[in-house]
């Protein structure tokens, strides 16, 4: 029993050592077994996910400075994905994509109704308000496609820009101007 381990692992290390070589008692596979890819179906996958912040439906009124603008209300803060539905994909598998490759918890839109309070200096002679940033998740959705049968090559057919709010409580106030 020894022998035959032993003469097994020395067959698998000169596969790993010589490749090309076929380890005892193996038979290479034959040529039309070899894997074989559909040019025509059309593929996707995510890719470049980092943070980012986009603007919700909260603002404060403007005002011209030098002074303090305060934005003080109860009010229910809203952002919303950007994705469209474009290229053939669905949101709802985006996000799941986005939560098993980059471990967020994002969703086509996130709603918060609180008690909201910031205030910033606006400098002299600007106009400025207040806006309320919301974190998201931002990916490039890429379809593709094999361009040769036996899978080696392939193409990007096309891609876009997609945003999704994480599900958190996680907000940025800054000043936005006109001038």
């Amino acid at each position: 029993m020894r022998v035959r381990t032993m003469l097994g692992t020395t067959a698998a290390l000169a596969g790993l050592l010589a490749p090309g070589l076929v380890a005892l008692g193996a038979e290479a596979a034959p040529a039309t077994m070899a894997k074989k890819c559909n040019t025509k179906e059309i593929n996707w996958y995510v890719r470049g996910g980092h943070e980012v912040y986009v603007g919700t439906n909260l603002y404060s009124d403007w005002m011209e400075g030098p002074g303090r603008i305060t934005y003080q209300k109860t009010a229910t803060s809203e952002s919303n994905s950007s994705w469209t539905g474009d290229l053939g994909i669905s949101a709802n598998v985006v996000i799941a994509e986005i939560k098993s490759q980059y471990a967020k918890t994002v969703g086509k839109s996130h709603s918060v109704s609180d008690s909201w309070s910031y205030t910033a200096e606006v400098p002299k002679n600007k106009i400025r308000r207040l806006h309320q940033l919301k974190q998201s998740w931002r990916v490039q959705v890429v379809r593709w496609r094999y361009t040769t049968t036996d899978c080696k090559k392939t193409k990007e057919v096309s891609n876009k820009t997609a945003t999704f709010p994480v599900k958190n409580h996680d907000y940025m106030w800054i000043l936005v101007g006109k001038a």
